[in-house]
């Protein structure tokens, strides 16, 4: 019986405790928020976006009486990535497109950290604008030499169907990770950038967020530090086709872009 009358005490406290942080809006406030997002790697060429979700908790801490000023913290799991474009294989005799063909979605999964600094109209609208890093823990989608840049497309040649005649090439390229099936022999796992937004809250607890979060973390930063090829004894139709590479891979830097919209609860 001291149980069943004990729990009952801590469920009214909690119960006390919900309704008084959404009527006195200088108390810390956590929550939980899910939706849906759209997302790309921006840079390059133009990219597909892709649709994804993200799921977290958050916690709130008023800065001002009332809560006028707020910072909130969260903790982000998210699933990014983009839909994969149609690119041209270029003949590097004539420079004309042999032919075109399309790219696999990538998919790329992170835990965020998000920072943000909140500023209150009123009591059921708020503006917010901050930081946030996050962690990548899994990508899969199409790892080849191939995969989406600007100047991608100049490294057909280490297409299988060409490994016959050009085997030095071919090794080469693999050697420098070009070619690797590893997501993380490309792939950046820090990822950083800023976030802005508004929200709109009932009285329920229950809320509404929009955000957009702009990425300054080169997401291929490790593959896009292109190192020029060099083959020894390479012979001159292979010099000229390393000669020919080495011109014109210039990587373009490509990072996160997604907009979010969310529906949380405040306990």
């Amino acid at each position: 019986m001291k149980k069943i009358l004990l729990s009952i005490a801590f469920l009214g406290l909690l119960t006390t405790s919900s309704f008084a942080q959404r009527n006195n809006r200088n108390l810390i406030e956590t929550g939980i928020k899910i939706g849906p997002n759209m997302s790309k790697l921006t840079g390059g060429n133009t990219q597909e976006f892709k649709p994804g979700l993200q799921i977290g908790g958050t916690v709130e801490i008023p800065l001002s009486f009332y809560k006028k000023f707020a910072v909130q913290a969260e903790l982000q799991y998210a699933v990014q990535g983009y839909k994969g474009t149609e690119y041209d294989q270029i003949d590097i005799m004539t420079d004309e497109t042999i032919e075109t063909n399309k790219l696999e979605d990538v998919t790329m999964h992170y835990m965020y950290l998000p920072i943000t600094f909140k500023y209150y109209t009123n009591k059921n609208f708020s503006l917010e604008f901050g930081a946030q890093v996050g962690y990548m823990l899994h990508a899969k989608g199409q790892f080849d030499a191939n995969k989406y840049n600007t100047a991608r497309s100049y490294l057909y040649l280490t297409d299988p169907r060409y490994t016959a005649s050009f085997s030095k090439l071919d090794q080469a390229v693999f050697e420098a990770g070009y070619r690797s099936k590893d997501p993380f022999d490309y792939y950046e796992r820090l990822d950083y950038g800023l976030t802005g937004g508004f929200s709109f809250h009932l009285e329920s607890g229950v809320f509404f967020n929009f955000r957009y979060y702009m990425g300054l973390q080169d997401v291929y930063k490790i593959d896009n530090d292109y190192r020029k090829f060099t083959i020894p004894d390479a012979g001159t139709e292979l010099q000229r086709e390393i000669d020919y590479m080495n011109k014109n891979l210039k990587f373009a830097p490509l990072t996160n872009t997604s907009v979010q919209l969310s529906v949380g609860y405040k306990f």
